[in-house]
């Protein structure tokens, strides 16, 4: 076998030398062109210190709300800090964490890339980059936001080799400590020492400096204030590279590891924070870098009211437990953000939480959805739900929770009666309702519906106060919804301008549909058995409204719409801890009342008219089928051809009540709690 290889090497190599001398050459010819591009055309310092075009963006009116670096501009010169005043353990932690061979190389690490390259073969994608500091620091310069590929690897590759033979190590050093991003808005190791502890980067801890450090590898996954525990854990195994690299005294690391950490947003003095990191996060990359204008839809002037009534509400309840709140007010036609308040108290525990996208148990305000869903099926406003403990089979309470017997879906509704709810559930189907919630953009249920089952009705989802509020709209847009909108344009300091692409509606329910349910809802004597003559959505006019309690009263959730504009509020406690039985009409619904007068401003609000294929019908009050001769007589709503054909024959005779058999054992209890 020796032999014939030995004797077929030349034929093998007739076959190979033309290509292998053309890749030879073509190798030869870039390298060549490498080192002219090098020579010829040599990296200007000036240009990596000149500062960048910050973003600045403002309300529908033109007021500021915040002024940003761009991703991969130059931090504002207030915090840009020259290396000395960096502790030089940060730079030890930044070297040994994320470049061993820094001080070696020349802006590329070749046996790093190989290592990159080979990774990435195993693992079947791009996971791995294999990117020197410098290369870093060129992507954050010149290929910040583009995809990540060969054309940018071989961009970055170049432009690494450009800066090493322009800036001397140390101040390569000092462009990745004040352009990287730290996450919470903070560009520059200096902006994030302010932003996570309130004091310059001079005046850090060693525990403190390497958690910041940290962090630019994967702002969110080791935000130390939605991910504490992550942060802290890639912390201590950088201590612990460090030690087992010599870089730092093992005393030391122990010591850093032992400090208690304050970590907690200081943010400078910007209109609605939380609003502000939500246009930015939602910026293309590459409209972000170019810095500019950015103007949003949010009304300034509204949102400094809610603020200032979120917090006088916040702290009317504090002797509660209730610690914090969140709001967001909608445009109903278009969807265009006009509030946004995170928190209600940005120095109270949890102040840095953005409630509005913070997932939570939204209670009873999922059940529109189940009612729409059910009445998309085939049933009405006065169909008969059984609010008894034993109304399924699938879903049974031995004992407890307050019973009401036979409720039509109105009043069952407008009081929230959870028994009722689970009926209504059944009756549409667990799939029909998830689909309904997907198709809203409230939730994305992931699973099954025997993953949900009957508990579906009562808020057994987490959900986005945003997403609750956008999906709301079905009931004041015909049935469709229409996605959130924050961005109008952006404006580069060169003229260009960027337009966000146009929402899209989804249509979720039929306009008869969503008008019942809309109707329902905006009931103010559906609501009276359970909340009362006088509540937080008695106003000078109708609106559709609907509250949610949750986890032991810890959320309270509050939803109202109208043609004009959509509220929803959360009221709670950030940790979950209960409150003390504060429920979501006098936590939550204030906040969605005092939006609705700001917004309104002594105007009328309105409610979309009747459809022309909704007709007024007449049913039994207690059965809700047509009334027979001794039935009391309610009048509703149905679509047209949907009104009920059976006559009520609950009432036998006057006086007389023959319930059916599925409410015969809460008519049995009813008897026993008379004796």
């Amino acid at each position: 076998m020796g032999a014939a290889l030995f004797a077929a090497m030349p034929r093998m190599w007739r076959i190979v030398r033309w290509p292998l001398l053309v890749f030879t050459m073509l190798a030869a010819l870039a390298v060549e062109a490498l080192i002219v591009v090098l020579v010829v055309w040599p990296l200007d310092p000036a240009q990596l210190r000149d500062a960048g075009t910050p973003l600045v963006i403002v309300d529908r009116h033109g007021s500021v709300l915040a002024s940003v670096p761009a991703p991969g501009g130059r931090p504002d010169v207030d915090h840009w800090v020259p290396l000395s005043d960096v502790p030089s353990v940060a730079v030890a932690a930044l070297i040994e964490s994320e470049d061993h061979g820094f001080w070696d190389h020349r802006g590329v690490d070749g046996r790093g890339l190989a290592r990159a390259a080979w990774l990435d073969v195993r693992a079947g994608r791009a996971a791995y980059g294999g990117s020197t500091l410098t290369m870093q620091v060129a992507r954050l310069v010149y290929t910040q936001g583009e995809p990540r590929g060969l054309t940018r690897k071989l961009r970055e590759t170049v432009q690494a080799l450009r800066i090493e033979r322009a800036l001397s190590k140390r101040e390569i050093l000092e462009q990745w400590l004040n352009r990287a991003y730290f996450g919470n808005g903070a560009w520059g190791i200096d902006a994030a020492a302010h932003t996570y502890f309130g004091k310059p980067a001079a005046a850090l801890s060693t525990g403190e400096v390497v958690l910041l450090v940290c962090l630019p590898r994967a702002p969110t996954a080791y935000d130390p204030i939605e991910r504490p525990a992550a942060a802290r854990a890639r912390r201590d195994r950088v201590l612990e590279l460090m030690v087992r690299r010599g870089a730092l005294a093992a005393d030391e690391a122990a010591r850093a590891r032992a400090q208690t950490l304050v970590v907690r947003l200081h943010r400078p003095a910007a209109r609605a924070p939380h609003f502000v990191r939500w246009v930015i996060d939602g910026l293309p990359r590459e409209v972000a870098a170019r810095g500019g204008v950015v103007r949003t839809t949010l009304d300034g002037r509204l949102q400094d009211v809610l603020e200032r009534r979120a917090a006088e509400h916040v702290h009317a309840l504090a002797g509660t437990n209730v610690d914090q709140a969140g709001l967001v007010v909608l445009d109903t036609a278009t969807g265009e953000i006009l509030a946004w308040l995170g928190t209600a108290d940005p120095e109270a525990a949890g102040g840095a939480i953005d409630m509005v996208t913070r997932r939570r148990h939204p209670g009873s305000v999922l059940k529109p959805f189940v009612y729409a869903a059910a009445i998309e099926a085939g049933d009405l406003p006065s169909t008969v739900a059984y609010d008894v403990r034993d109304v399924s089979p699938d879903y049974f309470v031995a004992e407890g929770g307050h019973e009401h017997g036979p409720t039509r879906y109105r009043e069952a509704l407008g009081s929230s009666y959870n028994f009722a709810a689970v009926h209504a559930l059944e009756r549409a189907g667990v799939t029909r309702v998830m689909t309904a919630l997907r198709m809203a953009g409230v939730a994305a249920l992931p699973g099954t519906p025997d993953d949900y089952g009957l508990r579906l009705a009562l808020g057994a989802a987490k959900v986005r106060l945003i997403d609750l509020a956008a999906g709301y709209g079905f009931a004041v847009r015909g049935g469709t919804v229409r996605p959130p909108l924050a961005v109008v344009s952006a404006t580069a300091p060169d003229g260009r301008r960027w337009r966000p692409p146009a929402t899209v509606e989804t249509r979720v329910f039929s306009p008869a549909t969503s008008w019942l349910v809309m109707d329902m809802m905006a009931d103010p004597a559906a609501r009276r058995p359970a909340f009362g003559q006088e509540n937080a959505f008695d106003l000078p006019w109708p609106v559709a409204a609907k509250t949610g309690t949750a986890r032991g009263f810890a959320d309270t959730v509050a939803v109202a719409a109208t043609r004009e504009v959509i509220v929803a509020a959360w009221a709670g406690t950030v940790d979950g801890t209960p409150t003390q039985g504060v429920p979501a009409m006098r936590a939550a619904a204030p906040l969605v009342r005092d939006a609705l007068l700001a917004y309104a401003d002594g105007r009328p609000l309105t409610l979309p008219a009747r459809p022309d294929d909704v007709d007024a019908i007449e049913v039994c009050e207690v059965s809700g089928g047509l009334p027979g001769p001794h039935c009391s007589i309610k009048r509703d709503w149905a679509e047209h051809g949907h009104a009920p054909t059976h006559v009520c024959d609950w009432h036998p005779a006057p006086g007389v009540v023959v319930y059916p058999a599925g409410l015969r054992g809460w008519a049995e209890r009813q008897r026993f709690r008379r004796r």
